[in-house]
């Protein structure tokens, strides 16, 4: 597996197409995203409440108990919400900003975009 972001807490790590957290207290691996293709980016928040994988679009996966593994087919607002995998598909080339309330990406035509976490949440 291949290392995408690591804070004091938590590694995300990736093999294919499929993202994995791994919690290192205990060495859990939680499958938090798929991706058609492979993720471009991940970053974990400064204060480790999300992380966001982009590629195939944005997932935001928040980082606390119960750590459900991720599922296309279902929404888990209190673990994890998407941007752009719904009807018409976004690619997205890296992540600028990641924190509790905003993520800022960059699309594949190099456009910034402006997320707010509330908005997700709320969709």
């Amino acid at each position: 597996m291949k290392l995408m972001a690591e804070s004091e807490k938590f590694q995300i790590l990736y093999e294919y197409e499929k993202v994995f957290l791994k919690i290192k207290s205990d060495s859990r691996l939680i499958l938090i995203g798929d991706f058609y293709g492979d993720p471009e980016s991940a970053v974990i928040s400064e204060d480790e409440k999300c992380c966001a994988i982009v590629g195939e679009g944005l997932i935001v996966y928040f980082l606390h108990e119960p750590f459900d593994e991720y599922n296309s087919d279902s929404n888990k607002a209190n673990q994890w919400c998407t941007w752009g995998r719904e009807n018409e598909i976004v690619w997205i080339n890296k992540i600028e900003k990641c924190d509790s309330q905003e993520i800022i990406i960059q699309l594949e035509d190099m456009r910034l975009v402006s997320i707010k976490i509330d908005e997700l949440l709320n969709k």
